[in-house]
């Protein structure tokens, strides 16, 4: 299944039991619908870039799951039918990690200059 992160924004003036009401919406459209949850990570209230729905301010959270591509559209509903979210982006992730390359030793006639040693 493939990967996927989600940012989503609350609005500021939630109470604690709401906001674990609409994470625990959240993980149950991706579980429900056989995916998995790899990551919940909070990032608390931080200042917006610029007013949202009247708000300059928003509680962030990130999630890191997998599941199909039927879900993300579940979830997206959610997200635009919620009054309490104000702003949501999700991502695909690239299935594979790719490694840094590392690059080959440099031969004496390659080395720059001032390496260089003259006879």
């Amino acid at each position: 299944m493939p990967n996927y992160e989600t940012v989503f924004i609350l609005k500021p003036v939630l109470s604690s039991d709401k906001v674990e009401e609409v994470l625990g919406k959240v993980k149950k459209i991706i579980t429900s619908n056989q995916g998995t949850v790899l990551l919940s990570d909070s990032w608390g209230k931080r200042r917006l870039a610029y007013t949202v729905k009247k708000f300059k301010e928003g509680i962030y959270y990130l999630f890191s799951f997998s599941c199909d591509g039927k879900v993300i559209e579940e979830l997206e509903s959610f997200f635009k039918t919620t009054d309490d979210i104000i702003k949501f982006i999700t991502i695909k992730k690239e299935k594979t990690i790719r490694k840094k390359e590392e690059k080959p030793a440099l031969t004496d006639k390659q080395a720059p200059i001032e390496q260089q040693t003259t006879q």
